[in-house]
């Protein structure tokens, strides 16, 4: 989660060129607290995408009084930097996608400084049992960053500390040494902001399936799906103003949940135009939208440039294996019938390549319910089913002996997913999640889809179909402008296909 407030008082970031401060004692920001020894941290960013719950453990290592440094490991030089600053301690956070080249990265700064603790968090680190035993992994930390800093300092390695959350008053995230020390993060057309950080459903594929089973559901609603004050959204999105951004995600898996959103949406639209004043995007669900009123949806029409919807399948077998048995096609065409007469355009989320007995079938229905409901105002996108670590979709599948893939790399744009399967039935699933916006878009025939998705489709056209679909969906948010800044807007995009 992540946000910049700025720096806490009385704390120096070192540039790219400062040495770590020399261990010693400074009095701790909070009140009457004893000095503590100042501690260094590499916090090690690698992929594609912002690791936004780093950025909030930047915050809790600067508050408790210790310095951090960012470090972009996807530059080959990153290992030589971090050694060569000598931290106690370096942090990763990754997602399943960048897992493995996070723990190479730690093997190789420790074999040559195993001095220099590797502190590993996130969903996929405390999902995986066999993360504890991994070398390369030193600490584990499960759960929010709250009260495990000085655990881990005062702890020994190959231990686990679990997080206990915090109000969202007291969550704040540090980004502006972040978005310098890594120019493909900080000079990103998208930038990321959340308003709260859980979701009310319990989807099967979703890392929250998870997350919900440690904690009961009155804590988790009281922590996880209370809002963060506006104020302090506002101040985190200010930082957008001073790198070059063109729009942000609202990245609430449901931005409309909450029996508050009539008074919220209102106060939150008001300062972002009046104070950031950046296009926006959100997520919402066909069931909040057919149940708000149509004042918030009028709200809605006035803050964001498009809402991404997920819809996810079409036959009731693959919506009950996902736990989505709660929506059906007429839900979904309401909310669109909704929002559209709203003016609020709407991209339809689709997933594809699904554990069930007729999978090309099953997809190509998906993509038909795509075609009866979507209007002028929608866009679709499909993506391959990816199975994360201690899911209850991947747990199921492990028990019901459903083969998976080794060479997932949980990139939504390969079309290549979690579940293995012959080469005929991969190859027209892929082919697919590259054509299903093409197949709305033009009402193609299901005749038609049946021979197209037979192809062979050869690495550069994977590649243009792909960078297509990225034009698209950016062209469908922010308009024609897209045209003239799309390429500098690829160039910096890690992008599989």
């Amino acid at each position: 989660m992540n946000q910049d407030r700025g720096l806490p008082t009385g704390y120096r970031v070192p540039t790219t060129d400062q040495a770590p401060i020399p261990s010693g004692s400074v009095e701790n920001g909070d009140s009457g607290s004893a000095p503590v020894e100042v501690k260094n941290f590499a916090l090690i960013h690698v992929g594609s995408d912002e690791v936004y719950g780093l950025e909030y453990v930047a915050a809790a290592i600067k508050d408790a009084g210790h310095q951090i440094r960012w470090f972009d490991g996807d530059d080959p030089g990153a290992i030589a930097e971090v050694i060569e600053w000598g931290p106690e301690y370096m942090c990763f956070s990754p997602l399943t996608t960048f897992f493995p080249p996070c723990l190479e990265f730690s093997r190789k700064v420790k074999s040559q400084s195993p001095e220099i603790t590797s502190i590993f968090g996130g969903h996929h680190v405390t999902a995986a049992p066999e993360a504890y035993d991994i070398d390369g992994i030193d600490i584990i930390v499960s759960g929010p960053v709250y009260g495990t800093i000085n655990k881990v300092i005062e702890s020994a390695t190959n231990e686990v500390f679990k997080g206990h959350p915090v109000p969202m008053e007291q969550m704040t995230p540090s980004r502006k040494e972040y978005f310098e020390a890594v120019p493909s993060i900080g000079n990103r057309h998208r930038k990321t902001i959340m308003s709260h950080f859980g979701c009310p459903y319990n989807c099967s594929y979703c890392s929250i399936s998870r997350l919900r089973t440690e904690y009961s559901w009155n804590e988790y609603r009281k922590y996880w799906l209370t809002r963060r004050p506006i104020e302090d959204i506002i101040d985190e999105a200010r930082i957008f103003k001073d790198f070059p951004t063109k729009e942000v995600a609202l990245e609430d898996d449901d931005m409309l949940y909450g029996d508050e959103i009539d008074d919220w949406l209102p106060q939150f639209t008001a300062a972002w135009k009046r104070e950031i004043g950046l296009p926006i995007f959100g997520n919402v669900t066909p069931k909040t939208v057919v149940r708000v009123s149509d004042e918030t949806l009028d709200t809605l029409a006035e803050l964001v440039a498009v809402v991404q919807m997920g819809v996810q399948a079409d036959r009731d077998e693959t919506l009950a294996l996902f736990n989505r048995q709660f929506q059906d096609e007429d839900q979904v065409a309401e909310a669109i019938a909704r929002l559209t007469a709203h003016g609020i355009p709407v991209k339809l989320e689709l997933i594809v390549g699904n554990p069930v007995d007729d999978p090309i079938g099953d997809a190509i229905d998906t993509v038909k319910l795509a075609q009866r409901v979507s209007t002028a105002s929608t866009f679709v996108v499909a993506f391959p089913l990816m199975l994360y670590p201690g899911t209850a979709l991947h747990k199921w599948c492990v028990e019901k002996g459903v083969e998976m893939r080794d060479d997932c790399t949980y990139e939504f744009y390969g079309g290549t997913g979690s579940i293995l399967f012959d080469d005929n039935t991969q190859r027209r699933l892929t082919n697919i999640t590259k054509m299903a916006a093409f197949f709305v878009k033009y009402q193609v025939d299901e005749r038609w889809m049946r021979a197209l998705i037979e192809m062979d489709i050869n690495d550069s056209a994977a590649e243009k179909l792909g960078e297509t679909i990225f034009y698209e969906s950016l062209r469908f948010r922010l308009g024609e402008q897209v045209e003239d800044q799309f390429e500098d807007i690829l160039s910096g995009v890690k992008m599989r296909y």
